[in-house]
């Protein structure tokens, strides 16, 4: 999905499970609605304009909602990284909306979930009111470990709803129209081969859009590793393959016949729109339906992207230079600079990590001066900023929308004419408003029968300045308050959750008449469970490599039955890097290293019980330095050689020593006199040693000159914050 690290972009997971116990795995739904938004506020959120907020439209689980659909009906489909779509049906007449139990469909068997992969997009069919079809973009897993960190692929599949019922899709409807070919690594298939590649953890698909003329667009990325420069990447410069690509085909799948690479067959070029692209993980058409790419970018810069038949230059290009540590090989070299288009907008990652391409405001909410705006966020810097475009279509200005909104992964526009957003780490679905603004709180929200309650407005307002009128519905059956601060007694001799919704209404100004709802729950008879980490103890140094067991339990004073859940994060610095949930008393994890920065694991444990009370506890673990490889013998001293006369091999042994694993880059020969030596055998190189493990390296001396010569083996960790291990090499050169 997201890559959003400083250089290297993902860490690689491998969970496994044993002596699960499951007390409680039922989930718990907030019912909330589009006709009374319930209440979450974003606290962090700063607007340019202080006439816009936003609100919560649905909360699901952390880490879970990657993207949102809107059906004709109004419906809202929010489909999740692991592989299930769920429905949330707006509330009519001031009524709650509802997000449905049941999920529309759930393909988890068959999705990939490791760090980045995921089902990560999704499209209704223009005509999906007569005709049902949903499409789904996913990382495909044939059976087996779900965050399996293997070379994979991915595919293009529809389903079909249930005339009889559309909010689920029929059983046995999924039929595969892109990436046939699944399992291991699309390197081991012949080229224009029906196969999606998704080698590495990250960047491997993206989303999905219909145009206009009914054609479907799919964004791909390069399927490459993002920690050195991997060759795989250049097949987003090659019209044969999928990787790094944005193709446009029709809803069955086929191509078109009308993209600028047609080549009159159902090929891969005849269904490439645009190329040379390394994650588009979120693009958007304008409303002529012409695409605008938001290019995820390595460690130089993030990119907007625009053009039919385009080539945006990746991997030999970044931005708009070419790319220094990709410019050995030879189609790189043979790259024509005038045959790169540059990005529309590139923006240096000193600005932000991870762009998120979101829509064009062709609402009438917003004021006149957002209109036609082109809207964009980015993931880890936490901002939305609007890009302003001329009558030629050149950018004319970017301003800043808003502040303090880390973690979107999908902004859109629905058809209220509001914008939008997901936010995978808080888990909510919310929009972006102006108007009248409800804010409900409410203390104590939990305590035994009678329970009396204070319940506050304090915050609300109507951002054009009016007075509002309040109304309290205590969710109990009993009359409505219109004071702004009542305060109700619950009975109740059972265990309930009673929802309190504040409905605050202009009544003065331009906004008159209009009103805005939020919602507070409160739980009688049922305290919060309490939850313990048994192990690891906190602030407990862990390296690469490791193997980390977590276990913990729980205790209810009321004897409710208890869910444990799992959340494993990683923070670089001051950003969130990756993360992966599970359920249960215990688990493992395998700790890697990620490069540059400051890291540290965030092991939160969660119980929730039978009432919806949840509690949550958490350790932190630093990440110490990883694996430093030894070599022997430390120096090699060759005999003296005629000028131009080889010597023998001699064997270098690289072992790791260390207790995590040991990721090494190329092995290089450095020094004063490098080119006197060679190596002629290299198992080392780009190669990954477990504890214990070691690889060889041999040399040899050929001197081209008389006289004594000196140069090193240079043993490189990937790891940047470690020095190469230097293997001093010596010989001398006979006349």
């Amino acid at each position: 999905m997201l890559n959003c690290s400083v250089r290297r972009k993902s860490t690689r997971w491998r969970f496994q499970w044993a002596g699960r116990r499951t007390v409680l795995c039922t989930l718990l739904l907030l019912p909330l609605g589009l006709g009374g938004i319930a209440a979450q506020d974003a606290e962090a959120e700063t607007f340019s304009d202080d006439t816009f907020f936003s609100e919560l439209v649905v909360q699901l689980d952390t880490f879970a909602p990657v993207g949102v659909a809107f059906a004709p009906d109004g419906r809202l489909f929010i489909w999740e990284k692991a592989g299930v779509v769920r429905i949330f049906k707006p509330g009519q007449n001031g009524q709650q909306g509802q997000l449905l139990p049941a999920p529309f469909v759930d393909i988890q068997g068959r999705v990939n979930q490791f760090s980045d992969r995921g089902l990560l997009g999704i499209a209704l069919h223009p005509n999906f009111a007569t005709n049902g079809y949903v499409y789904l973009l996913y990382t495909f897993q044939n059976g087996g470990d779900p965050f399996d960190s293997g070379p994979k692929t991915a595919r293009l599949t529809r389903v079909t709803a249930d005339p009889d019922n559309p909010d689920v899709a029929l059983p046995g409807s999924e039929v595969v129209l892109l990436g046939s070919i699944g399992g291991g690594s699309c390197n081991n298939r012949p080229a224009g081969s029906d196969c999606i590649p998704s080698d590495s953890s990250g960047h491997s698909i993206g989303m999905l859009r219909f145009g206009p003329d009914r054609k479907l667009f799919v964004s791909i990325g390069d399927g490459a590793e993002f920690d050195f420069a991997d060759a795989d990447a250049l097949r987003a410069q090659r019209l044969d393959s999928y990787a790094g690509k944005l193709l446009r085909i029709n809803a069955n799948g086929r191509a078109p016949g009308d993209n600028p690479f047609d080549d009159g067959t159902n090929s891969i070029r005849s269904r490439v729109y645009a190329f040379g692209l390394r994650n588009p993980f979120r693009f958007t058409l304008d409303p002529d339906g012409e695409p605008y790419i938001a290019d995820v970018g390595w460690f130089t810069f993030e990119e907007i992207n625009r053009g039919r038949g385009a080539n945006f230059g990746w991997p030999c290009y970044e931005g708009d230079a070419p790319h220094p540590d990709y410019q050995d090989f030879q189609e790189c070299q043979d790259l024509d600079a005038g045959d790169v288009v540059p990005p529309l907008h590139p923006y240096p990652r000193s600005e932000g990590v991870t762009v998120i391409g979101g829509p064009f405001y062709t609402g009438t909410v917003y004021p006149p001066q957002y209109r036609n705006n082109y809207f964009f966020a980015d993931y880890n810097h936490g901002w939305i900023r609007r890009l302003i475009l001329a009558p030629d279509r050149s950018v004319q200005a970017i301003e800043e929308f808003a502040t303090g909104v880390k973690g979107i992964v999908h902004l859109e526009l629905g058809p209220d004419g509001l914008l939008y957003y997901v936010n995978i780490v808080t888990g909510q679905v919310r929009r972006i408003a102006t108007g009248p603004n409800a804010v409900a709180s409410a203390k104590p929200r939990r305590g035994y029968s009678p329970l009396t309650v204070t319940f506050s407005s304090k915050g609300s307002k109507d951002t054009a300045g009016g007075k509002l009128s309040y109304s309290w519905d205590f969710g109990d059956g009993s009359p409505t308050s219109t004071l702004a601060n009542p305060r109700h007694v619950y009975v109740t001799p059972d265990v309930t959750t009673f929802t309190a919704t504040l409905t605050a209404t202009v009544i003065t100004g331009p906004n008159t008449g209009m009103s805005s709802s939020r919602t507070v729950r409160v739980t009688l008879n049922s305290k919060p469970p309490v939850p313990t980490i048994l192990s690891p103890a906190n602030g407990a140094t862990v390296v690469a490599g490791q193997t980390v067991s977590y276990k913990g339990t729980a205790t209810d004073v009321d004897n409710h039955a208890v869910m444990l859940a799992w959340q494993v994060l990683l923070r670089h610095d001051a950003h969130l890097h990756t993360f992966v949930g599970a359920t249960g008393e215990e688990g493992t994890f395998v700790v890697e290293d990620h490069g540059a920065g400051t890291y540290k694991y965030e092991i939160v444990l969660s119980a929730t019980d039978a009432s919806g009370l949840t509690a949550s506890r958490q350790v932190t673990l630093p990440v110490g330095l990883p694996a430093v490889p030894s070599a022997s013998p430390e120096a090699v001293a060759f005999p003296a050689r005629p000028v131009g006369a080889s010597s023998g091999a001699r064997t270098i042994t690289v072992r790791n020593d260390g207790p995590g694993t040991l990721k090494l880059k190329k092995v290089m020969l450095g020094g004063a006199n490098p080119t006197q030596f060679g190596m002629l055998a290299d198992t080392c190189s780009t190669r990954t040693l477990g504890p214990g493990k070691a690889c060889t390296v041999q040399v040899r001396f050929r001197p081209t000159a008389a006289g004594a010569k000196s140069a090193e083996l240079l043993i490189r960790p990937w790891s940047p914050v470690q020095d190469p291990t230097p293997i001093e090499l010596t010989g001398e050169g006979i006349p």
